[in-house]
């Protein structure tokens, strides 16, 4: 065996260390309460589906109002959108909640809340996919009809939907699966009514301690998962651009959408931080707290950035391989509640490990969602040049070293910062692995269970200046490396 194909192994084994760790320490000897599993999936499944429904609906109306700036005038102002739209998909889902709880009081709890929490997190990332995808597949097409007369209902029910039934279709299934796997959401404002598969993983561990049930619960949910991600990972086309007149689908009213939603989850926030600050003498008494807290969330958001980065190098190191690819492809990441039990056991959970535990447990669950934003493209991208290479007899190492690093070292360490924002607004994974606050987010949390929001808003401003600093730390130092390395 080269060293290539155990660094494959090594990496798919990583990946999937939370099952084969518990499965060797438990035994799955029955089945789980039946009655109780088929309503926690009922619940898992209605919101993953409502949530994917608003989510298509909203996220197609703000698209027909992003095609209305396509022209060179408008583009910047379109970035800018664009901007606010993807703004609560990278964002930590604790600054949704926070801004959601502030301006909808009260606030449903349960199936519902869940839904409006996720689609107020989704519709931006479905609004501009879906206009890039009309752009660019369809640009033609809505031109020629345009020239011809056709009328804009006729040419959506005709024309524009069936022919991204297709894309509409993977779309869709792409949120349901991403919300279906939803832990921090519904541990929030699920409420007794809305326990998902997640939730009810992490009560039977947390609170049981029926480590079997658990298990094979969150098998059953990564093999549902899996087979809907194999299904949501193929049907990719090749997608022309042509500049094109795209009057025929121009909607302003989608523009309105962005204002008010990016108001909700703006102007919620901005209001709970004004009137939090009227309230920052209450902070004075855990003014070391913060100080220690602000540095664990800085150590915890570069540990991730940095195992990341050498997760994504390792896996363009190991490409190309069929089945190493397929695996990527179809891999899901195993129940967050898992793979946080799984490192709980391992091991002691005091003093300085819950800050090693924590990182890995991140990196294990976020790997594969780095892979797929365009990670594997950029891999594709770069084949022919290693093909080329391959065949004037260079050696894997020095293709690495020579082709693949220099060029990826920037987009890998983008990608690790976007992980090291996530790992500092993380709460859900953290409040597992250590038993007292050691980051802003988990103070963040601990405000946000007492209903204390406005100075929790207050607080989670740290969340950004932490995860400001670790992005860049991450992009500065990827640059350096690139150009250090570069041939």
């Amino acid at each position: 065996m080269n060293l290539r194909q155990a660094l494959r192994i090594g990496l798919v084994l990583f990946l999937i260390f939370p099952f084969l760790f518990l499965l060797t320490q438990f035994q799955v000897t029955s089945w789980p309460d039946m009655g109780e599993l088929a309503w926690a999936f009922k619940n898992s499944f209605l919101q993953a589906t409502l949530s994917a429904v608003f989510s298509l609906l909203i996220g197609f109306w703000v698209a027909l109002g992003l095609l209305s700036l396509n022209s060179p005038r408008t583009r910047r102002l379109r970035f800018v959108l664009e901007l606010l739209c993807l703004l609560p998909n990278f964002l930590p889902p604790i600054f949704i909640l926070l801004s959601a709880l502030s301006v909808i009081d009260p606030f449903p709890m349960g199936i519902s809340g869940i839904v409006i929490i996720h689609s107020l997190m989704n519709f931006g990332l479905v609004a501009v996919l879906l206009a890039s995808t009309i752009e660019t597949k369809l640009g033609g097409i809505i031109e020629l009809a345009y020239v011809e007369g056709a009328s804009r209902f006729r040419f959506l029910r005709q024309g524009l939907l069936p022919m991204l039934k297709k894309d509409i279709w993977l779309l869709g299934l792409f949120i349901f699966v991403v919300c279906f796997g939803s832990f921090a959401v519904p541990l929030i404002v699920g409420g007794g009514r809305g326990t998902t598969v997640e939730v009810l993983i992490y009560e039977k561990i947390r609170l049981s301690s029926q480590w079997g049930d658990a298990v094979l619960l969150a098998f059953l949910q990564s093999v549902f998962i899996f087979a809907l991600s194999f299904i949501a990972s193929r049907g990719k086309g090749s997608l022309y651009h042509r500049p094109a007149n795209l009057k025929l689908l121009r909607s302003y009213s989608g523009l309105i959408v962005i204002a008010v939603l990016s108001f909700v989850y703006l102007f919620g926030y901005v209001q709970g931080f004004v009137s939090g600050l009227a309230m920052i003498s209450t902070f004075y008494e855990l003014q070391s707290a913060l100080i220690w807290n602000f540095l664990g969330s800085i150590v915890l958001g570069l540990s991730v950035g940095l195992l990341c980065y050498v997760g994504l190098m390792w896996i363009a190191y190991c490409w190309p391989k069929k089945w190493f690819e397929r695996f990527l492809n179809g891999y899901v990441a195993p129940s967050t509640s898992l793979a946080c039990f799984s490192l709980l056991i391992l091991g002691p959970n005091e003093g300085l490990f819950p800050f090693f535990k924590i990182p890995l447990a991140l990196t294990i669950l976020s790997l594969n969602s780095l892979f797929r934003m365009g990670w594997d493209s950029e891999l594709h991208a770069l084949q022919n040049q290693m093909t080329v290479a391959y065949s004037m007899g260079a050696s894997s190492g020095q293709i690495f070293r020579e082709v693949l690093f220099p060029q990826l070292s920037r987009r890998a360490g983008l990608l690790a910062g976007v992980a090291s924002i996530w790992a500092c607004g993380d709460f859900a994974v953290s409040r597992i692995l250590a038993h007292r606050d050691l980051s802003i987010a988990m103070m963040t949390e601990t405000l946000m269970s007492g209903y204390r929001l406005n100075q929790a808003i207050v607080l989670s401003s740290l969340i950004i200046v932490a995860g400001l600093i670790c992005f860049l730390i991450c992009v500065g130092g990827s640059r350096v490396l690139s150009r250090k390395f570069a041939p």
